[in-house]
């Protein structure tokens, strides 16, 4: 860690902020985290957890209490909307006993990582502060219950999401280019294999056991769907998906109300850069991206990991921030690009094209052969990435 970063300020207590605090704490900086949510609730659906992300949260120590309610995978399945196979993908072992996922509730992800930074006493937690300002010499400012207040550090991770006051108080020459809406539930109706993702004549819809629950997703790009979405219309909802998929149908019959599915609106996000000045941005705020290959925030925890290996590679401030920038940027990019093509596959309604489209899968896919787009997709080797972590919690042990 360069002796210049000594305070950092962390916007953002979501998956990829509450990691790089812990990290940045434990390789001896003193952590301020800003969270706009007053109580921090457990909330969301459910998460996939694929090697990149699960060496990040192993090496914090964390395997325990995932592993304890989550459903482990080795292998991912594309279907088509009558539940007829596709594609199965097994998890290669990628090494270090990394050939496996895990699906589990958000809530308790979020849960387990709150723990975690609140035993951290090297970091500070402002709950119900949200950031209103930051700029490239290391100001910011935020709302809170004291009213407005103002720091200024040596360093200041924008992990704010999608809509970033930090990415807005630098030049980071920031895109958002807006895609479909999704909706996201817990069902209670308890459906059997591992997780899949049905391509149907509706869209896209995928599901797969959590503790106690099933977690599915579901686009809502063809025009019935989003119709009945404006209209908060839930059993025209279910009709449509049980009519284009089976399990959808099954897992919609699980929820009592509309307002038990989040809605999300998805949006790639494409910085020129990914530092500027004394601001360094992570996860949505720096790469927001389709859901198609479960990376959103396991790269989140790539890119915190990435990150404080930089800080502790370098003297330099500027010359950490570059270096994380260049390894990070292009191997998201990657999967960004990945994540669009799959998500205007998973889209294609009209009968011809989908039968075509299917046809061609179960031609091709079995004659590839290969783990590398499956290691191409986790962006860094987990291996490294445990270990990594693993040596700031060395430098925290030797303070």
């Amino acid at each position: 860690m360069p002796r210049a970063v000594e305070h950092v300020v962390v916007a953002g207590a979501g998956i990829g902020g509450a990691a790089a605090a812990l990290l940045l704490a434990r390789s001896g900086a003193r952590v301020t985290l800003l969270e706009r949510v007053a109580e921090p609730r457990a909330v969301g659906a459910g998460i996939l957890l694929q090697p990149n992300g699960l060496a990040v949260l192993y090496g914090l120590g964390l395997r325990e209490a995932i592993v304890a309610r989550a459903r482990i995978a080795r292998e991912a399945r594309l279907a088509d909307g009558s539940g007829r196979l596709l594609a199965a993908t097994p998890m290669p072992d990628l090494g270090g006993g990394y050939d496996h996922v895990a699906v589990l509730r958000r809530s308790h992800l979020l849960v387990v990582l709150f723990d975690a930074v609140r035993a951290e006493p090297a970091i500070v937690c402002r709950f119900g502060c949200e950031v209103t300002h930051a700029d490239r010499e290391g100001r910011v400012t935020w709302r809170g219950p004291a009213g407005e207040e103002a720091t200024r550090a040596d360093l200041v991770v924008g992990a704010d999401g999608l809509h970033s006051s930090v990415r807005a108080g630098g030049r980071f020459d920031a895109v958002s280019t807006p895609g479909p809406t999704y909706l996201r539930g817990l069902s209670r109706t308890a459906l059997s294999g591992p997780m899949t993702e049905y391509w149907t004549a509706a869209g896209i819809f995928g599901a797969g056991p959590v503790d106690g629950a099933t977690y599915f997703y579901a686009s809502t790009a063809a025009r019935p769907l989003a119709a009945a979405l404006a209209r908060r219309d839930l059993d025209a909802l279910r009709s449509r998906w049980r009519g284009a998929c089976p399990a959808a149908g099954a897992a919609f019959d699980g929820i009592d109300g509309i307002d038990d599915l989040l809605v999300n609106q998805v949006t790639r996000v494409d910085c020129a850069r990914w530092y500027d000045g004394r601001l360094v941005l992570l996860g949505d705020a720096a790469h927001a991206m389709a859901p198609n290959l479960g990376q959103g925030a396991n790269s989140a925890l790539v890119d915190a990991v990435v990150l404080v290996d930089a800080l502790a590679t370098e003297a330099d401030v500027s010359a950490a921030l570059a270096r994380y920038d260049a390894r990070r940027r292009p191997a998201v990019r990657r999967v960004q690009d990945t994540a669009a093509v799959l998500a205007r596959l998973g889209e294609v309604r009209p009968a011809a094209l989908r039968r075509v489209r299917d046809a061609v899968l179960r031609l091709v896919l079995p004659r590839l052969g290969s783990d590398r787009p499956v290691r191409q997709a986790q962006q860094e080797d987990p291996a490294w990435l445990e270990a990594t972590v693993q040596r700031c919690l060395d430098v925290h042990r030797a303070r």
